[in-house]
């Protein structure tokens, strides 16, 4: 098990408190070939593609590691160590593997914002199914939402993650998962749309030839309905996936247990989802997310009010099973899930159940606290036929 990494990085040579080096993790291909330029002999355009290939494609954590999967010869590494600086953005703590599906769940912290005794820590979680290894990014440390199931709204908002930050998530989660990361999703720690150019920045670089390689379409950014950011992403025409968590299609029902309903109300964003579906050459159904919690949303007056919402919009709709945090609420039961669903077939809409990989080790949706909330109790989280998604109409 890995203890910290520390045990991957010695400091470069010659670097201070004060060091005024570019991290290389932060910039682009491009960002780091003009870091380079003043310190090459020769133009740095190859140099810059094999330290960006080692760092993005291949999750170089080390000065070691990045110049020997770089090729990068003793003679050209001192180029990079006047002009940049290679140490990891994030520190690894710990790790843990559900036994039950190999989910992993990583609690890193965050270096930047690590002084005079606080540590601020964010996780990222690998779920394997089948061929595919989905990964859950982190987007901000903490998030400002509060919404009344999710662990990381209990924390309150503490900061956002850089773009360098976010993407060294996907390095650290391939070095544990021993496997290539083939989907990735925006759902960890925080509301994405309110980090927004951060996001779409590393969700940029994670497609790209120098780095991670994963496909445009196998990226999915959720939001809790930050209308402004729907809207500009819809005229920014960005490839990415968006999908919608409503939780609730009555209003007043909906503000108790996601308050960005009394900023952006449900008429504002169904009418947003409507523009962004509108937008797209393809997936033209919308993606709705709907946390499931008994004796609170599962009810008669919920699926008729789902009724009205979807009514002319082509949809989706993602239940997810609630998964304990604190004791407000109490997990469904599979029946109680299986009644909900055969509910919602009668409104003629595609349903599918989100099997929440890792919940007995906390790494379910709604359970990402950083090890700072309990998340995960024996009994805590509905057990479900195995798989990430279960069709069921």
């Amino acid at each position: 098990m890995l203890e910290s990494s520390s045990n991957y990085f010695s400091p470069d040579k010659g670097s201070t408190p004060a060091d005024a080096r570019p991290s290389a993790r932060e910039l682009s291909l491009t960002g780091i070939e003009r870091a380079l330029w003043p310190h090459s002999p020769k133009p740095p355009k190859n140099l810059a593609f094999a330290l960006a290939i080692a760092l993005f494609r291949h999750g170089a954590l080390t000065r070691d590691e990045t110049a020997r999967i770089g090729l990068i010869g003793t003679r050209r590494f001192p180029i990079v160590d006047r002009a940049l600086r290679i140490e990891p953005l994030l520190e690894y703590r710990r790790h843990v593997k559900a036994d039950s599906d190999g989910s992993i769940r990583t609690v890193l912290d965050v270096r930047r914002l690590t002084r005079g005794g606080r540590v601020e820590s964010i996780e990222a979680v690998t779920i394997p199914h089948r061929e595919d290894l989905t990964l859950c990014l982190s987007s901000q440390v903490g998030c400002a939402l509060a919404c009344s199931f999710c662990a990381t709204g209990f924390l309150g908002w503490r900061a956002n993650l850089t773009p360098g930050e976010i993407v060294e998530q996907h390095a650290w989660a391939e070095r544990l998962a021993g496997r290539r990361v083939t989907n990735i999703v925006f759902m960890g720690m925080g509301e994405p749309l309110l980090n927004y150019e951060n996001v779409i920045e590393a969700a940029y670089r994670l497609t790209r030839t120098e780095g991670a390689q994963v496909s445009h379409r196998k990226i999915v950014i959720s939001t809790a309905g930050v209308v402004p950011m729907i809207r500009r992403f819809t005229r920014e025409a960005h490839p990415f996936q968006l999908f919608f968590s409503i939780s609730s299609a009555i209003p007043e029902k909906r503000r108790e247990i996601m308050p960005i309903e009394a900023t952006y109300c449900l008429q504002e964003l169904r009418e947003a989802m409507v523009e962004y579906l509108a937008s797209r050459k393809r997936n033209r159904l919308v993606t709705i997310e709907y946390v499931a919690i008994p004796d609170v949303n599962m009810g008669e007056a919920d699926v008729e009010a789902l009724r009205k919402f979807v009514d002319g919009l082509p949809c989706i709709l993602d239940v997810i099973p609630y998964n304990a945090v604190g004791d407000r609420y109490r997990p469904p039961t599979w029946a109680e899930v299986k009644n909900f669903t055969t509910a919602i077939g009668s409104l003629d809409i595609p349903v599918k159940i989100r099997y929440s990989g890792g919940k007995s080790v906390a790494a379910g949706c709604g359970q990402l606290a950083a090890d700072q909330v309990t998340a995960a109790t024996p009994g805590g989280h509905m057990t479900a036929p195995p798989g990430i998604f279960s069709d069921l109409h």
